[in-house]
This record gives C-alpha cells, structure tokens and sequence, in this order.
C-alpha cells in the first residue's frame, strides 16, 4: 500500500488547480480522431449510436457510446459535426472497435471513415475560453475549423473536469500548431487530468470498464449524457431497453473515499454481502482526498453507505459516494 500524502506535499496539486481555478493544456495523446465521411454518415450512424443524432447539423455535438447485440459497451464516443464530415474522439482502446463497426456494418451506404494522424490537445478550466479566445476565433457553437499560425485547427468545445475547455486538433505532423497553442498555457499532466476527470464522473475505457459492462452501469450522469431511450433501433437497443423498463441493472461504476490510498482490483465488501463490488482505479484528489472509483452491486451503491475495501491482510473503511464527486450548482 501507498504512503499517505497529505494535500500539502501532493506533487500534482498546482497542476490540479489550474483545471479548478484558471486554465491548463492536456495532451490526449491517449486518445484517437477518427474522421466520418459519406452522405449516408448521420442515418448510418443514427442505427449504431446509443444516442439519438436526429438533431446534429453542422457546429454541434453528442457524446454516445456503441454497444454490442447483447448490450455490452464497446466504445465511449465524442462527436462533433463539420459541415462535410464527423469527428468523433475515443480512446485508443475502443478505436478499433469503432474501426470494426464501419467494416462490418456499412453495407450500401455512402459511408467512410478513417482514423486521422494529428495532435489532439485540450485546454480545461474556468478560464479556458477567455484564454483559448485570445489565440483563434473560437466558433460560437460546439465545434469549427480555424487557423492558428496558418496551421488548419479543428476547436470543439468539451467539458471535460468540470469547469468548462475546449479539445483543439491539429491534423498532420507540424508542431507549429500545438507549439502556438502550449505558448503562456500552464500544462497539465496526465495524472492531474485523471485525477480531475475522475472527481466528474467520467469513466475511463478499459480501466473503469470491461467486456461485460452495460453502459447503464457507469450512472445516471453517464446514461443521461450517452443513452437515449426514445429513438429508433439501433446495435444494442432491446437490452438496453429491456434493463431501462426494468429500472435497473445489477451494478453501477461510483466512487469510493477513504482515509488511505486503495488498490486497484481490491475487493470490496458490506455487512449485507461479502462480495459486493471491486475497485477499478484510485488517485489522490487535494479536494476530496483518497478515492477509488468502483464498480458496485446496487444495494450497495447508494450515498454515504459504509463498506470495507481489502489492501494487503487488512479491511479498510471507506465511504460510497455518487458519481460525479464534483457537483456543481
């Protein structure tokens, strides 16, 4: 087990409170773009996203996920449509599922799709659009092409730690772009990024998640942002819809606070059960200290109920919480 830090010799804390109090760059190097082009994009897509794209024109955005025939998720998707093609972002783990989905289900539609070579950079925090503003014309809907240093940019407008930024693509090799953008911007790591994602309630592909997850499992903040349930058909939807009529699934991703740092797999355990979930990542927040995000049966996963997490011989006390830690308003 880990050395308990307190918040005062955190090494990542000036980093942290750049995302909560000014603004930083972070480098989504972990991500990938892929590029939707076709005639047929949005009627192809409406038909695999667990989202509804009935009302997507040009500038605007959805997140959604993809789902297997049997429900379980295999991609978490950001998309934000150009007027000649979509990009969506998703992580380097369920790109190729993404990849698949074009190869296996485009049949006769007009519809072709890429994963594009670029640097992928986002900038977060309150003052991310006042800073961001002062290097390029920010588009005044959700996503839009610009020049930064005569370099073709993509700005498309993401919130992802809570107080508002903006991703910015840079398609091809030139750093000129990337370069101009870093300029008189604090950076973020990736660790401080995690940390601040984590307190939203954003699940993290292949970390957070597994083959066998339902995408209803990771919350209702998740489900209402990447779940609609009243659009047509699409790859997945009688389970998903089965599971909303219901009212529920078995399990639900939430986080976990504690007074030590907990380990990543440990068991997690309740009076009422002795297996009642396991933990999927921990970090350190300078806000809500040790947390563990976890993946919870549901009579367990409610607010402020009291559990046990297993770390080495010992059980350590910690306490449930809600997903996002970070409530705001």
């Amino acid at each position: 087990m880990s050395e308990t830090l307190s918040p005062e010799v955190m090494p990542l804390e000036p980093e942290y409170l750049a995302l909560r109090e000014t603004c930083g760059w972070v480098d989504l190097a972990m991500m990938r773009v892929i590029e939707l082009r076709g005639d047929d994009r949005k009627g192809w897509l409406q038909g695999q996203a667990t989202h509804d794209l009935r009302n997507i024109v040009p500038g605007s955005s959805i997140s959604f996920c993809l789902a297997s025939p049997t429900g379980q998720l295999e991609a978490i998707c950001q998309l934000w449509a150009l007027p000649d093609r979509y990009l969506i972002v998703t992580h380097e783990k369920s790109a190729p599922a993404v990849m698949r989905r074009v190869e296996t289900m485009v049949i006769l539609e007009n519809v072709e799709a890429r994963v594009l070579e670029g640097t992928l950079l986002s900038v977060q925090g309150p003052l991310a659009t006042q800073e961001l503003g002062s290097k390029l014309d920010l588009p005044n809907l959700d996503a839009g092409e610009v020049e930064l240093k005569k370099v073709p940019t993509v700005v498309m407008r993401n919130n992802r730690t809570g107080f508002g930024g903006w991703d910015v693509f840079f398609p091809g090799p030139s750093k000129v772009g990337p370069n101009a953008l870093k300029k008189g911007l604090d950076r973020v790591s990736e660790s401080a990024f995690r940390v601040a994602t984590m307190e939203f309630g954003v699940p993290e592909f292949g970390v957070d998640t597994d083959a066998k997850t339902l995408p209803p499992e990771l919350g209702a903040h998740f489900e209402y942002q990447h779940i609609s349930y009243s659009k047509g058909c699409y790859t997945g939807q009688e389970v998903l819809m089965r599971l909303h009529s219901r009212g529920h699934t078995n399990r639900t991703w939430c986080a976990l606070l504690s007074a030590v740092e907990l380990e990543p797999g440990a068991t997690v355990r309740h009076r009422q059960r002795e297996s009642a979930g396991v933990v999927t990542r921990t970090a350190y927040s300078p806000d809500f200290g040790w947390m563990a995000g976890a993946m919870l049966r549901n009579e367990i996963a409610q607010e402020g109920e009291s559990v046990e997490v297993q770390v080495g011989d010992r059980w350590i006390e910690a306490e449930v919480a809600l997903m996002p830690l970070l409530r705001l308003g």
